[in-house]
């Protein structure tokens, strides 16, 4: 390979296209998944070039001054990067106010703050292993997680050759760049060593199931490492020092090169999707794709692309790239906000086309004026100070949504809190006995408060395990003494019926012993998420088995499971199993049938809250409302000693489930129950559970 081929230029039209490639996959990815669903590679793409150009100004600062100025590093970073990132955020903040129901106020804040700080990863990376929040629908800000990656990466790549450099000290005389190639060799065991680790980290992270293996940046630096080790090599070869073959170096061979690395590219785009186990492995495939097109650098001659590359709609797609990427995925969450459905194909060009104008007048107006502005190029101490006021005043607004939620909801609380206290007649599922009313009262007010929903949850402490535990844990409440003892078994949808069972077994002077752990349905057969390694809960099952069937004071068992997992064998027979155990052992098993589910597509403490003057409007039909994978009843003809509960009455009238019932808010989440509706079923539960322990 010739030194012109790979010589770091100011200007690549190779990268640039690269750049589009990117952009453009990405963008075809979030708009229409179904037809790219691997376009989320795209990001991979961007963070080989992010390390190969930023390493390679780095080494050539090294190689001829000896020193790396940092603060003029971090200058330039902040002119390029902040004034197109914190005016999206700012714009989206606005936008959120006027769009999105005040539910999401605080979760747009916390986002806007992490994207401003450029942790938005690490944001993402908790609640993706938090059950709670797993759900959560994606922001508008959700796309900042890769640049909070990239700018980590700046953070500490600049220090780390800096103390190689400074660690090595050549015994030679000479220049500052025979210095650094005597270093080179340990810069390039430094660069190798990260990738390997960050390489190892996210293969272990991908296979072990860790959710937030996808955001965190251990899992990611290696990408860029790689950029960064192809920098080091290119900079090698420009100073002699790395020779190749001169077959390697041929027009020929580098235009095959090329062209295989895209096709290479595109299959992975076209056939990774949502179940590829990403980054891990599977990343390579985009990573050194990229690396063998920026090795390659211009081509000519037979099957070379350059007249592609060269093309000023593809150079102008990749110089406008980060503006595209920062405006087209804001763009797309506001439409389906207020259009309340994903864009068809027609929408899709209209979001694509949108996103090109605002790419342009961010490129033109922002971005570009502000890099080259010369009051801030000459110096960097006055880049990093307008960089860091660019942040706060963006984190300032940031903290606005929260705040005002705040504000807000505090009042709402203060008059839901005293219906709780003194609930008037046909409060919750009392009133379903009178065609099921939204509002018993004249005030409007819901319990819990919408945008509090999200912590109505059982009063159960701790005693519901992670999906990722090991270990089930046992609980008892009530009488220690009780003469009867009742065992709440199962997932989060087994839990979500405790306030019921708890506050009729309070009545009754019973115990209350509960083995729960979300994602984890007490049954034999086995979730393929398990098989998958993301969750554990066949070694916790076995646990449950054993501490049920060996306590000789277990007088009933209460299980329910969520009818959406999905199963490596057939559930309704892993069930009738698990029950036949506990029936052979006299353990007697009520099992509860599954509750519905809203349309997935939005919350329905979202709906509630922006038709809080009708919440019928939240009403969504009984067909189709129950999950399809429920084998409750099924497994019941298997193993007919079974008695089963089913409250679908209670949740569906006349073939229409409600979200609201006398002031009350059914549904805390997308698909759990509010602790406030099942304290207004304790009556009709335990009627129904004692007339089934009493038919025994």
């Amino acid at each position: 390979m010739s030194s012109n081929s790979v010589q770091v230029k100011n200007f690549r039209p190779e990268i640039q296209a690269l750049r589009a490639l990117a952009v453009l996959l990405v963008v075809a990815y979030h708009l229409e998944p179904n037809v790219v669903p691997g376009g989320y590679i795209g990001v991979d793409i961007f963070f080989v070039i992010s390390g190969f150009l930023i390493t390679s100004h780095l080494l050539r600062e090294a190689a001829s001054t000896g020193r790396i100025k940092l603060s003029a590093f971090y200058g330039g970073r902040a002119r390029r990067i902040l004034p197109a990132a914190m005016l999206v955020i700012l714009v989206v903040v606005a936008v959120g106010f006027l769009v999105f129901p005040k539910t999401q106020w605080g979760t747009l804040g916390v986002q806007a703050l992490a994207s401003a700080f450029s942790v938005q990863n690490w944001v993402l990376a908790a609640d993706s292993v938090d059950y709670l929040a797993a759900e959560q629908a994606a922001g508008p800000l959700q796309h900042f997680w890769s640049l909070g990656v990239e700018e980590q990466f700046y953070l500490f790549w600049p220090l780390l050759i800096l103390i190689v450099c400074w660690l090595v000290k050549p015994k030679i005389s000479g220049s500052h760049s025979d210095h650094f190639a005597a270093r080179r060799r340990w810069i390039w065991m430094a660069f190798g060593a990260v990738a390997l680790l960050s390489l190892g980290y996210s293969i272990f992270a991908g296979y072990s199931g860790d959710a937030a293996g996808y955001f965190v940046t251990t899992t990611r630096i290696w990408e860029l490492a790689i950029g960064g080790l192809l920098a080091l090599g290119v900079q090698a070869h420009e100073a002699g020092a790395l020779n190749l073959p001169r077959w390697v170096s041929a027009w020929s061979t580098r235009n095959l090169a090329v062209l295989i690395a895209l096709i290479v590219i595109g299959i992975a785009a076209f056939t990774y999707d949502a179940s590829t186990v990403f980054p891990g492995i599977a990343a390579a495939v985009p990573v050194f794709g990229c690396a063998v097109i920026i090795a390659a650098g211009s081509t000519r001659g037979p099957g070379s692309l350059h007249l592609l590359v060269n093309w000023s709609a593809v150079q102008w797609v990749g110089l406008a790239s980060y503006s595209l990427y920062l405006w087209h995925w804001p763009l797309i969450i506001f439409y389906t906000e207020i259009s309340g459905g994903k864009p068809r194909p027609l929408q899709s060009i209209a979001l694509f086309i949108a996103s090109l104008l605002l790419a342009w007048l961010s490129l033109k107006f922002v971005e570009t004026p502000i890099r080259h502005l010369r009051f801030l190029a000459v110096s960097p101490a006055r880049s990093l100070i307008a960089g860091a006021a660019m942040v706060a005043i963006t984190a300032s607004v940031a903290l606005l949504p929260g705040l005002t939620q705040e504000r807000i909801v505090e009042q709402e609380q203060r008059v839901a809190t005293a219906l709780a206290e003194q609930p008037p007649e046909g409060f919750g599922a009392a009133s379903l006995s009178h065609g099921a009313p939204a509002f018993v009262t004249s005030e409007h007010q819901v319990v819990p408060v919408p945008a509090e929903a999200a912590k109505d949850l059982p009063n159960i402490g701790n005693c519901v395990q992670k999906p990722q535990s090991t270990q089930i844990k046992e609980c008892e409440f009530g009488n220690k003494d009780a003469k009867f003892t009742v065992a709440l078994v199962g997932d989060s949808h087994a839990a979500h019926w405790f306030e019921a069972l708890s506050e009729y077994a309070k009545s009754k002077d019973w115990k209350v012993v509960t083995y729960l752990k979300n994602s984890c349905p007490f049954n034999e057969a086995q979730r393929k998420a398990d098989q998958d390694g993301s969750i554990n809960c066949q070694e916790t099952f076995d646990q449950t088995m054993d501490a049920l069937t060996k306590r000789k004071d277990i007088d009933a068992v209460v299980t329910a499971s969520w009818g959406g997992s999905t199963f490596v064998s057939d559930p309704a027979k892993g069930l009738a199993a698990a029950w036949g155990k506990l029936e052979d052992a006299g353990r007697p098993v009520y099992a509860i049938v599954d509750t519905p589910r809203p349309p997935q597509d939005t919350y329905a403490r979202d709906c509630v809250e922006e038709n809080i003057d009708n919440p019928q409007a939240c009403s969504f039909p009984e067909k189709g409302a129950f999950e399809k994978g429920d084998a409750t009843k099924a497994a019941a003809k298997l193993e007919p000693r079974v008695k089963v509960l089913d409250f679908s009455d209670q949740f569906c009238v006349n073939g229409t489930c409600p979200a609201v019932v006398g002031n009350v808010l059914i549904y805390r989440d997308k698909h759990h129950i509010s602790d406030t509706y099942m304290s207004t079923l304790v009556p009709v539960f335990g009627q129904r559970l004692q007339k089934a322990i009493d038919s025994q």
